[in-house]
């Protein structure tokens, strides 16, 4: 069944968003609060979910709702998984068309790291959503083109999208021809019940990543690839 979760609210406030963006001059600040208001009037965050199920593992081959993907570390977290929840969550088409209108610098880098608050808030909500009404005590999420590219390749991208199906006339969310998201400030995966948190950036070797969640694990990564890691 396919769910849409358009009235999002943005809780976090101005003045949090000047502190995450570790902001201190006067003017600085100002222009930030500025931008952030400005931001949240027009921004709208949504997000689009399909309940899904798991129906074959074969190796690194996975099969949901008929649909087929290759991924080692997919696989591997679907073992003992039977439902699953394939989203789509974003900034919203208003804000990232505003966002359009700033061309200076050090500007368009605070309105970006704005849009991807929004963006997290509405994968928060997503999270409690599910869990409310699926009644999880915990979920797990994995994402195609997170971390390593052989983790789940981002091509497998557009198997997601037509598997959810009408996510550009449900929440404005469209792929280009190399399978990144528009907006950018978007996340799509399989949201999953599990008795530990996996992240994806446990997989991931990449050293120095601002976006880091948790550390690289290297026996689990050896899990997923059966192969050892040279660091």
């Amino acid at each position: 069944m396919l769910h849409i979760l358009k009235d999002i609210p943005i809780a976090i406030t101005a003045a949090e968003a000047v502190k995450q963006l570790k902001v201190a001059e006067d003017e600085d600040v100002a222009l930030v609060t500025e931008l952030f208001d400005a931001a949240k009037a027009c921004a709208r965050p949504k997000a689009m979910y399909r309940e899904a199920f798991v129906e074959d593992i074969s190796g690194d081959n996975v099969r949901i709702n008929g649909f087929a993907y290759d991924s080692g570390v997919l696989a591997m977290n679907m073992k003992n998984v039977h439902r699953v929840f394939a989203y789509v969550c974003t900034c919203g088409v208003e804000v990232d068309e505003w966002s359009k209108s700033v061309y200076d610098y050090m500007t368009m880098l605070w309105v970006d790291l704005i849009k991807q608050m929004f963006v997290a808030e509405a994968n928060v909500f997503l999270r409690d959503h599910i869990k409310d009404v699926f009644q999880f005590e915990k979920l797990s999420a994995i994402n195609p083109g997170s971390g390593n590219v052989e983790n789940w390749p981002i091509s497998q991208q557009a198997t997601l999208f037509e598997m959810i199906g009408g996510v550009k006339d449900g929440i404005g969310v469209s792929l280009t021809d190399s399978f990144l998201m528009v907006p950018l400030k978007s996340t799509s995966g399989l949201l999953f019940p599990s008795d530990t948190d996996f992240v994806n950036c446990a997989l991931c070797s990449r050293k120095n990543c601002v976006g880091r969640r948790a550390a690289f694990d290297g026996e689990l990564y050896r899990k997923a690839f059966k192969e050892g890691v040279g660091l």
